[in-house]
């Protein structure tokens, strides 16, 4: 809204909407991000959209049925950079809404030029506000996702102590994304210690499924009074995070009274496992002691802290190397790049060649609605034309009660946009409403009138999406045609990560921590990916043989494969221990053994994912349960855990297989 308060005081309230043009896409897209990264979405965003202002004006001036060759560039650009997450997707699926909106007012290069800068120039406003607002409640958000973190522990810890033995969630702590983007003005200290308290997190993780691991076997009052206790402390150290700077004393103050209490009577069964936690929980608790006493000593050796993705997943880099790999229309992206720039050029030939009365709606509708899923462009469609009609009879109205006032037409357009904005992710029908609302304001102080506009508005979204409908139908990208990949990509990558811990447990001194969190955060984004792909092929007709009941129950074999997996991640140490002579010959044999395992495991994983590939059922396995029964040949020193951990990493394996001889058995 400054830039059309702006504008009206310098008596040019069309250039402070121009503004404002740029501001509006690139306030949706800091929606996404963290910090940092907000701002870069809000550059691209911006700079995309100063570029796409002009280029629409000049050449609809110069040669408007040039226009539709480069609707065709702008929609491959669009669809292709889905593959990118939707942070950037986000931020490029602004550039179609300048160019289109541009289009419909022809300028020479020069006036188009200034129009690109005002919608710079807008952009530019919107990142230095979100740059700004870095300075506000530094470390606040870093802190409330550390908190929601040790509540998710603090809730499984009490279900543990109530007597549910079920592994914990191996899903990423939601404060992995906030301490991978962090703010810039967070000193580097306190970052360091935030990212030792996630650290932590992690470890407390694993030593609760170890602890449930073991009550499942001994359900007494006794076993369970560990977990009772860590969930009591897991809950206070959640409240110190997330309390006020007032508050915080009184909640360390308790917290640290509360720690004396958490002891382990000798002998007793678990003593390890128990210690092991207690002591990650005071180790959290002096952490949070020296979070709030100044700088202090800088932490050391943070290799091995884990980002939440990783390293080189973002920048100009990785950008290029995602968007190279999608070109192929063997992919969903790519197929959905072409489908959606042959059929907005299509739409935009037809408004040039029947003069369709801002026939732009149409083409800008079509970016806006043309999912690469079959469900999001069916619904999109609906919802968009639906909120369309409700706005644009808004917009008109409200624009014709604020005439001749440009103040009144400022007001209603700030309501409509602040609407808009508080209910981007809440509601897309009512989103859409009062989006159409600012955007007719908006025309109409380009001097197009708003009663004209909300009918052409409200009828071209309507015909957008029709055809958006119709393309689809016609070209569709089927999930099922892309799960197939998903599925084999999720067998891979859990392939890849056990295999790595085993021969970690077998060669500690070959241990590479940074690269175990990795393999883990990548086998959690490809178990992500598998579980949005089940719920898109339950929303398509059925395509045999990967059906959803097929692919959800992949995925819960899978996921309990994760949790075996976190389980295992925790017997992996952290650096080589010294071993004594006498123990050489004992650990080359188990290393033997654990190797042996490792090499048939990957067989067995190589062969089942052949099997989704093919789509055929699975070919034999190697003798996994023979070869894991050796690890308990004597003499051996290999931790107890890891036999029964082990057994269970064998069972789900066959149950995978199990599951892909039947779902894949020839009718």
């Amino acid at each position: 809204m400054v830039p059309l308060a702006v504008g009206s005081a310098c008596g040019r309230l069309d250039y402070g909407a121009f503004a404002a043009l740029g501001a509006l896409p690139a306030g949706f897209a800091s929606f996404q991000g963290v910090t940092r990264s907000r701002v870069a979405a809000v550059a691209v965003a911006g700079a995309g959209m100063a570029v796409s202002t002009f280029v629409g004006a000049a050449t609809a001036a110069a040669a408007p049925w040039l226009l539709v060759a480069v609707v065709v560039v702008w929609g491959y650009v669009v669809g292709l950079a889905v593959c990118l997450g939707p942070r950037l997707s986000v931020a490029a699926l602004q550039w179609p809404v300048g160019l289109l909106i541009a289009s419909g007012m022809p300028l020479g290069p020069t006036e188009a030029a200034l129009r690109a800068g005002l919608v710079l120039a807008g952009g530019l406003l919107q990142g230095a506000l979100v740059a700004v607002s870095w300075a506000f409640r530094r470390g606040d958000p870093e802190r409330t996702a550390l908190a929601e973190s040790y509540r998710i522990l603090a809730v499984y810890a009490s279900g543990l102590a109530a007597g549910h033995f079920g592994p914990p969630s191996a899903t990423a702590f939601p404060a992995a994304v906030a301490l991978t983007d962090p703010n810039p003005l967070l000193p580097m200290t306190a970052r360091l210690r935030l990212l030792d308290l996630l650290e932590q997190a992690e470890r407390i993780r694993a030593s609760l499924a170890t602890l449930a691991e073991r009550a499942a076997d001994d359900p007494s009052e006794a076993a369970l009074r560990p977990a009772a206790d860590a969930a009591r402390a897991l809950d206070l150290i959640a409240d110190t995070l997330s309390a006020g700077r007032a508050e915080r004393a009184g909640h360390s103050r308790e917290l640290k009274e509360l720690m004396p209490s958490l002891a382990v009577a000798p002998g007793t069964r678990g003593q390890l496992a128990t210690e092991a936690l207690f002591g990650q929980l005071r180790a959290v608790t002096r952490s949070l002691a020296s979070l709030d006493t100044g700088p202090g000593r800088t932490p050391v050796n943070r290799k091995a802290i884990s980002p939440a993705v990783p390293v080189g997943q973002d920048g100009m880099g990785w950008a290029a190397l995602t968007l190279r790999a999608n070109l192929a229309l063997s992919g969903e992206t790519g197929r959905h790049a072409v489908r959606l720039a042959v059929v907005a050029g299509l739409a935009e030939a037809m408004v040039q060649a029947t003069g369709l009365f801002e026939g732009r709606w149409v083409v800008l509708t079509i970016f806006l609605v043309l999912k690469p899923d079959y469900t999001s462009t069916v619904y999109r469609s609906i919802q968009r034309a639906v909120g369309t009609a409700v706005g644009a009879g808004l917009g008109a109205a409200a624009a014709h009660l604020a005439h001749p006032s440009s103040v009144g037409l400022i007001v209603a357009a700030g309501i409509a946009v602040a609407a808009a904005y508080a209910l981007f992710d809440v509601n897309y029908v009512v989103y859409s409403s009062f989006l159409t609302v600012f955007i007719v304001i908006l025309l109409d102080i380009f001097g197009l009138s708003a009663d004209t506009t909300a009918v052409a508005r409200l009828t071209d979204t309507a015909v957008g999406a029709v055809l958006a409908l119709i393309a689809y139908s016609v070209w569709p990208t089927w999930e099922g045609l892309t799960a197939q990949e998903k599925f084999v990509r999720l067998i891979d990558v859990h392939n890849t990560y056990i295999t790595a811990l085993l021969r970690s447990l077998a060669r500690p001194v070959q241990t590479d921590p940074t690269r175990l969190r990795g393999l883990q955060a990548a086998s959690r984004r490809a178990r992500t990916d598998a579980e949005a792909s089940s719920e898109r092929l339950a929303a398509e007709p059925p395509q045999p043989p990967l059906t959803p009941t097929a692919a959800r129950t992949l995925v819960a074999v899978v996921t309990q494969l994760a949790h075996t997996e976190l389980l295992l991640h925790a017997l992996v140490p952290p650096q080589a221990a010294a071993v004594g002579r006498e123990e050489v010959g004992t650990r080359d044999a188990d290393a033997d053994r654990l190797e042996a395992l490792a090499t048939a495991f990957d067989i067995a994983m190589i062969t089942l994912a052949e099997a989704v590939r093919t789509l055929q059922p699975p070919g034999p396995l190697p003798p996994l349960r023979q070869v894991q029964c050796t690890l308990g040949n004597r003499p051996t020193a290999l931790d107890p855990r890891l036999l029964q951990i082990t057994d269970h990493l064998v069972d789900t394996i066959h149950t995978l297989e199990h599951v892909l001889r039947r779902q894949l058995a020839s009718p």
